[in-house]
């Protein structure tokens, strides 16, 4: 992959127009244009830096949190029935969660001890391009959390 990707860089490099398809959002960050195509309709296309702020990926009254902790998978199960949170999805060894702005770090703290979880490392993070795709698909069929 990542020799076809220095392929693809080189031929735009070159002004080559290149049509990419790919499920993974890693690879979508690296285009100049992405678009979201959804039960064969094109839902959006722009920058990923423009996709980032549409008003679907980032709800007034919210925001973003990585919690980065050990047994992420038993965490997920209580962030998840937890008031507030919006939205919550495994990246590797932590978290990330959609809250609603009154949702406390120490409240999120609270629940995870529940489970034994006694250390978690929480931040403010931005969307990323695979936010959007839950946002875009969850809110063209109708699903919540």
């Amino acid at each position: 992959r990542r020799e076809l990707w220095d392929l693809l860089f080189e031929l735009s490099g070159k002004g080559v127009t290149l049509f990419v398809t790919t499920h993974y959002m890693d690879e979508a960050e690296r285009c100049s244009q992405v678009g979201y195509i959804y039960l064969s309709k094109l839902v959006v296309c722009g920058e990923p830096d423009a996709l980032k702020q549409l008003p679907v990926v980032n709800p007034p009254g919210t925001r973003r949190l990585d919690v980065t902790c050990a047994h992420v998978t038993a965490g997920l199960q209580v962030v998840r029935r937890l008031p507030g949170v919006r939205t919550a999805t495994v990246f590797g060894q932590s978290m990330h969660l959609l809250v609603e702005e009154h949702v406390s770090e120490a409240f999120l703290r609270a629940a995870l001890r529940e489970v034994g979880i006694t250390e978690a490392d929480i931040r403010p993070i931005g969307p990323s391009l695979e936010d959007v795709f839950v946002a875009l698909t969850m809110g063209n069929n109708g699903e919540g959390n």
